[in-house]
């Protein structure tokens, strides 16, 4: 399938000195001279750090609260904690334990980050990420070998855990359930190193991640066992997740695994795999983003299906507390992910769709309910989603399998010509009565937009949320309105 300007156009509407001194007395006979002057004591470099000139690799376990300035170049050299909240916790006297050793990592703005073939960034539970970079100084994480952003799967990723729920496949509830103590300890996919994440704790804190690009990553740890580029494991709504870029990835974008962080303005650009997905009881919000599919690549790595979103609650892993709330998103696919519907809501979960753009996949929408005791002679239970101005331009078709269980205001029941579609996104959306975000105690609320897709008609590139702190080219071809 060949991307065209026009609804390229259409995908984007949707930066100590020490005191000296002798004896002060009357003895003529002292002789005694002024002390020689001593350096205070240099603090001594931790184990997990080692630096050569203005580069530095981490390794290890970041076991105390440390800063990565921006004048270095820092290496991650294979599984990099921060703290040891992933070890298991049987007992809540541990788990507070866990908590009061915690650590943060602070990453000044404008910070490179490289990860080695084998590089991973494990924030564990109890500890933060600090990651507050700007629009003119994004932090950076990508591949050692270049400096090109235009590797795939180069190094691992950056993995965040925390202490809010996760939900057990067959609707076993959450994982905490029947511990009077609310222990929880989930194994987290991503390697043999990720350990166990989640607990109950709904507004957990893990820290800031704001104005962050994370590109080249991806690397199998084993089937089905990958790293995504941002992987939020058990993340409480007390943790901030804003203007993050993850470009070239191997396998998802950001996937969410439980919890409750929401997520504002994402910019999802050639990802192998899916961009969002949220599965085994997520409950949060996502505001604003942008997925396009690599314009260029034939097609996807490996066993790869490449959606722009995807919510899974089917089958064996039918967990019907899994719901996400979305607005403002725009979704642009590509030859990479031909045969693929731009959205994938897979089995009993509930999920809305607000002011939403999907062009150039197979299928706009598909839509499955749950097979979820695997036996085709009972019945499947239902999954429950609303689309609320939602419209596509896809090759087959808007919906595949079945409608959604309610609409509301102009939703592509059919495929729309590319060229129509262009006049529909960032057009004035029609009213939404009723914005309905997740209620998962952070008191989140959408912004009450009046457009299709993730940009304000009218924007310009300068102005655009995105501008400035996107990797360059990454964005290419696509304009905003108004220029």
């Amino acid at each position: 399938m060949e991307l065209k300007k026009n609804y390229l156009v259409a995908a984007i509407l949707a930066a100590a000195l020490v005191g000296c001194g002798g004896d002060d007395d009357d003895d003529d006979n002292d002789t005694t001279g002024p002390t020689t002057p001593t350096n205070p004591t240099e603090p001594s470099t931790p184990d997990f750090v080692s630096c050569t000139a203005d580069v530095c690799t981490l390794s290890g376990t970041i076991d105390q609260d440390y800063t990565l300035e921006a004048d270095k170049k820092w290496l991650l050299d294979g599984f990099v904690k921060v703290g040891e909240g992933n070890a298991r916790a049987e007992t809540a006297a541990e788990v507070q334990t866990i908590k009061d050793n915690g650590v943060t990592l602070t990453i000044e703005p404008g910070t490179d980050i490289r990860g080695m073939d084998d590089g991973v960034l494990l924030v564990t539970r109890g500890s933060k990420l600090m990651a507050e970079g700007t629009a003119d100084q994004p932090i950076t994480f990508s591949s050692d070998l270049d400096d090109n952003f235009d590797g795939l799967g180069e190094w691992g990723g950056v993995i965040i855990q925390g202490f809010a729920p996760q939900y057990g496949a067959g609707n076993t509830g959450a994982c905490f359930e029947g511990n009077a103590d609310g222990i929880c300890n989930v194994q987290g996919e991503g390697g043999d190193g990720v350990g166990f994440y989640a607990g109950n704790d709904k507004a957990d804190n893990s820290g800031v991640i704001k104005y962050v690009r994370i590109a080249e990553a991806g690397k199998v740890a084993g089937p089905n066992n990958e790293v995504n580029g941002l992987t939020l494991q058990g993340v409480g709504h007390g943790t901030t997740v804003e203007y993050v870029q993850v470009h070239n990835n191997l396998d998802d974008a950001v996937e969410w695994f439980g919890g409750t962080v929401n997520a504002k303005y994402l910019v999802l650009t050639g990802n192998d795999d899916d961009d969002i997905d949220f599965d085994t009881g997520y409950q949060g919000n996502i505001q604003y983003a942008i997925v396009r599919k690599d314009p260029v690549k034939a097609g996807p790595s490996g066993s790869n299906d490449p959606r722009g979103i995807e919510a899974n609650s089917s089958d064996d892993e039918y967990v019907p507390q899994t719901e996400g709330a979305l607005a403002n998103i725009t979704l642009v696919g590509s030859a990479v992910s031909e045969g693929q519907p731009g959205m994938r809501l897979r089995g009993s979960l509930t999920t809305r769709i607000y002011n939403t753009a999907v062009l150039n996949f197979s299928d706009c929408v598909r839509i499955d309910d749950s097979d979820h005791d695997l036996d085709e002679t009972t019945d499947k239970i239902p999954s429950n989603v609303t689309l609320t101005n939602v419209i596509g331009a896809c090759t087959d078709a808007f919906y595949a399998k079945r409608d959604a269980d309610m609409v509301n205001g102009t939703v592509g029941a059919n495929t729309v010509d590319l060229d129509a579609a262009a006049a529909l996104v960032g057009a004035p959306a029609g009213t939404v009565n009723a914005w309905q975000p997740v209620d998962n105690g952070s008191g989140f609320a959408f912004d009450n937009t009046d457009y299709i897709g993730a940009v304000k008609p009218g924007t310009t590139a300068e102005q655009a949320w995105w501008a400035g702190w996107t990797i360059p080219g990454s964005l290419d071809g696509i304009e905003t309105q108004g220029e």
